[in-house]
């Protein structure tokens, strides 16, 4: 079930399943849920959910948006934007200890007539309506309230953004420059909004009325900057991010970026198109000051922009003329001169400013701005040929700044891509999605960015993984545990985690048999690998740590023998007792007739009994362990010839079993063939099994369609014909139907579908990776049944077959090569020459004796 963060303090919300509402743990909030199954729209409302919570508005609102896009019913969706829009933050009220909220955003426009807002309204139900209606009264409250004050604020002129401290709370070199500044703007008259200064009597109360009506009434704002990240911290985004919106609904608004210690291409994309300052330059201040005055004293309407050739009289054509053979030749500076000429006859020439803007920028023909490595569109020169240029020159002009911008844009985003295949780490994947993110959708730049989040999310299991694959000892797999624990229940992490456990131990167990010399160092071993239950090889190496004991009880048998023959000839010595030769001869006899001949009998005959009882495990065992005694061996194999219930029962992980008939050597004349099936795992007397070999060349579906394990062609086969072909009553009532996770493709975000119930299945990438340990041991040798059907076979015999996981899409299906490789591409899901490896989970149990038919082979 999908976990989801609550929308005020990020703790866990309480629902159940198909729960439009739900209660956070932590604040004890009642909240209203997403309506999704959909695990990356989960993720992406968590994502979202987090940057909100952070006061990063805009990130979390392009998440919203994403989640929009895919799917426009989304209510949650919908309330998460205008969360964003309004900058909402929920703190705790001093009074009730409750949540309210608080607004960050203020705007003129009413919240229940946002277009997000009705359509959350509109997707939701009767509970979630009525909790984003009295949502939306409270916020609508704070609002006019901000507004109230804002409208008693006097205007201001100016409005300095910057940072006042840095992570360590100390002030910023940013704040001291910012000081400066607004005392020089104050003497010369201007109205600052300086939050150092102008909100110092606010002390204890909102901020935002004031920031809202100072935004809304200076004409210019200064970001300042000595550091990119200073630009981008939270709450000097939140200014001049609000600002630049401000902007595009009046022109008459200007934002002036200020930069010093830094590259100026270092600056925020936001501010790609504006004309920044670098304070470190001699005069700075004075620019600034007289740029703004000019802008608030200009009260002239704008000139309508002139055809080009309109200003082009007798007296300017033979100038342009001249100043574009000078161009031509490289004289740059008497072009200028020449263009300065003509625009002392026509002010709003533009072909004179394209000349001055050709010589600043040092091309000998216009075509050649074109290639110009970053584009030109804020040159003053530019500016003015554009607003005082006919509708053809705006064009080409535009269509060289367009030309620049794609070719950058497309160099910055083939160098994410490399960036992103060429990935190692979480954060290298990172760093692609920060690269796919600076390209404000450029391409599919956007679904990259979120595939790259993803793939950095997915780092630390694959990594958890990779220590496992090459884990060795005891501490390798501890560590892996370790690794896996600290994924909370990432995909299958916590059964990978107890797997890594279970390993640890085993190697623990490993060394202390190995290490062992006694017979109680060998029992503590035997009691270690039993508690592992069946565990890889623990049955064989319990099997070898008895036959150690039995040497050291020999050997000690030994010694008493030796240490008695001893003991009687020291008394011989000493006349104590007079024993003969032929005494000691007879203790040996003994001894020896009892160790091979009478235990031997005994445990003979009660195996022999035993089969006349029908309890075959147990007399298998002890013919086993007799080691040919009499035709101990031979009886062993009949009972495990006869019994198929005996061999589940004693197999280990990686023995080979027999259950059930199918058509493999391609001769229908000579019947049909037993089936060997791999011990993948046991689980009390539940084992479950792979075949050895492809039994059967399928297509995952029969039509080239967007299928899932559960909708597929191939699951129809496995549960029907071939369950019924293959298996007679009495054995189909061993196999369990067992629940089978629709798990994700690791690599790709393609929805599994459905979990289902399945008597016969296909191995996930999950499980073929969990209990075949390397490629070699998944590679695989179909029957000659199988490649008559159209199997692929490769030189070396082996052929691919099919997983039951989706592909890279819809219409393809994971698959092992034949080389053993795991290819989480996969193949396209009509392909006719893959290869069928059923598994199935039996109930040992259930398997009732049943001798095998003379003509199975």
């Amino acid at each position: 079930m999908a976990v989801f963060k609550c929308k005020m303090c990020g703790g866990t919300i309480n629902f159940n399943e198909g729960d439009t509402v739900g209660v956070c743990d932590h604040c004890g909030t009642k909240q209203t849920l997403p309506s999704t199954n959909d695990d990356i729209i989960t993720n992406l409302y968590n994502r979202a959910n987090n940057l909100r919570l952070k006061s990063e508005f805009d990130r979390a609102s392009s998440v919203y948006e994403d989640i929009v896009r895919k799917d426009d019913s989304q209510a949650e969706a919908h309330w998460g934007i205008v969360l964003c829009k309004y900058g909402i933050e929920y703190v705790d009220d001093p009074a009730t200890g409750k949540k309210i909220p608080t607004c960050h955003r203020t705007s003129y426009e009413a919240i229940r007539s946002d277009a997000d807002y009705l359509a959350a309204v509109d997707y939701s139900d009767g509970e979630q309506q009525a909790i984003y209606e009295a949502e939306a009264r409270a916020i609508d409250r704070i609002q006019k309230g901000i507004l109230e004050i804002a409208k008693e604020e006097k205007p201001f002129d100016v409005f300095i953004c910057y940072k006042e401290t840095d992570e360590n709370g100390k002030r910023t070199v940013d704040s001291a420059i910012a000081n400066d500044i607004y005392y020089q703007l104050t003497q010369e008259g201007f109205k600052v909004f300086y939050a150092a200064i102008t909100l110092e009597d606010k002390l204890g109360q909102e901020y935002e009325p004031y920031i809202f009506a100072a935004l809304n009434s200076a004409k210019v704002m200064l970001v300042l900057g000595t550091k990119p990240e200073y630009f981008n911290a939270v709450w000097v985004k939140n200014e001049w991010s609000r600002y630049l919106k401000l902007i595009k609904n009046d022109r008459s608004k200007l934002l002036i970026p200020c930069y010093r210690d830094m590259d100026a291409y270092d600056l925020p994309e936001e501010f790609a198109h504006l004309q920044a300052q670098d304070m470190s330059k001699i005069g700075f201040i004075n620019d600034v000051i007289r740029g703004i005055r000019k802008l608030l004293t200009s009260t002239a309407a704008p000139t309508k922009a002139a055809p080009v050739n309109a200003g082009e009289t007798t007296n300017t054509a033979p100038l342009l003329k001249r100043a574009f053979m000078f161009l031509e030749d490289g004289d740059w500076q008497s072009a200028d001169e020449y263009c300065e000429k003509v625009l002392d006859l026509d002010p709003e020439n533009a072909e004179a400013y394209l000349g001055k803007l050709m010589a600043e920028i040092r091309v000998s023909r216009p075509d050649l701005l074109a290639k110009l490595p970053k584009p030109f569109d804020i040159n003053g020169n530019y500016q003015k040929a554009v607003k005082f240029g006919n509708e053809k020159l705006r064009g080409t002009l535009e269509g060289y700044n367009k030309q620049i911008s794609e070719r950058i844009f497309t160099e910055q985003y083939n160098s994410a891509v490399n960036k992103m295949n060429n990935a190692k780490t979480e954060q290298d994947y990172k760093n692609a999605a920060y690269a796919f993110k600076a390209m404000n959708g450029f391409r599919d730049s956007k679904e990259l960015e979120q595939r790259c989040y993803a793939l950095a999310e997915e780092m630390p299991y694959h990594n958890a993984v990779a220590l496992m694959k090459s884990a060795k000892t005891e501490k390798d797999y501890t560590n892996a545990a370790s690794a896996f624990k600290a994924l909370n229940g990432f995909k299958d992490s916590k059964d990978l985690e107890q797997r890594c456990y279970k390993f640890a131990k085993y190697y623990e167990t490993l060394g202390l048999m190995n290490t062992a010399k006694t017979e109680l160092a060998y029992q503590n071993a035997i009691n270690r690998f039993k508690s592992l239950n069946g565990f890889e090889d623990s049955e064989d190496k319990i099997a070898e740590c008895n036959r150690e004991i039995e040497k050291i009880r020999v050997e000690e048998e030994k010694k008493k023998i030796e240490a008695e023959k001893n003991r009687l000839k020291q008394a011989k010595r000493k006349k104590i007792i007079v024993l003969s030769v032929s005494a000691i001869a007879c203790v040996i006899a003994f001894v020896i007739l009892l160790t091979m001949v009478v235990i031997p009998q005994v445990k003979y005959s009660k195996a022999v009994s035993l089969i006349g009882q029908e309890q075959y495990v147990e007399a298998y065992e002890l013919l086993i362990g007799l080691k040919g005694f009499k035709d101990s061996t031979v009886r062993a194999r009949e009972i495990w010839d006869k019994h198929p219930d005996v061999q589940l029962k004693v197999a280990v992980i990686g023995d080979y079993v027999l259950l059930g008939t199918y058509e493999q050597d391609n001769n229908t004349s000579n019947g049909k063939e037993n089936i060997e099936w791999l011990v993948l795992a046991k689980e009390g007397d539940k084992a479950l099994v792979i075949s050895k070999y492809a039994l059967d060349c399928q297509q995952y579906n029969t039509s080239d369609a967007e299928v899932t394990w559960e909708t597929c062609s191939i699951r129809k086969w496995l549960n029907g014909t071939f369950l019924n072909s293959a298996f007679s009553a009495e054995e189909q009532n061993s196999i369990i139907s067992s629940p089978v996770t629709a798990y994700s493709n690791p690599s790709h975000s393609m929805s599994p579908g459905n979990n289902t119930t399945d008597k016969v299945f296909l191995l996930s990438i999950n499980e073929v990776n969990k209990y075949f340990s390397s490629d070699s041991a998944r590679q695989c040798q179909g029957t000659a049944y199988c490649y008559a059907l159209g199997a692929y076979k490769a030189g070396n015999g082996n052929c691919w077959w099919w997983l039951r996981s989706p592909g890279n899409n819809f219409d393809h299906a994971a698959n092992v090569l034949k080389s053993g490789y795991v290819t989480v591409i996969g193949n396209g899901v009509n392909s006719s020459s893959g290869g069928v490896r059923p598994a199935m989970w039996i109930d040992v149990s259930k398997l009732t004796p049943e001798e095998h038919n003379e003509t199975k082979k």
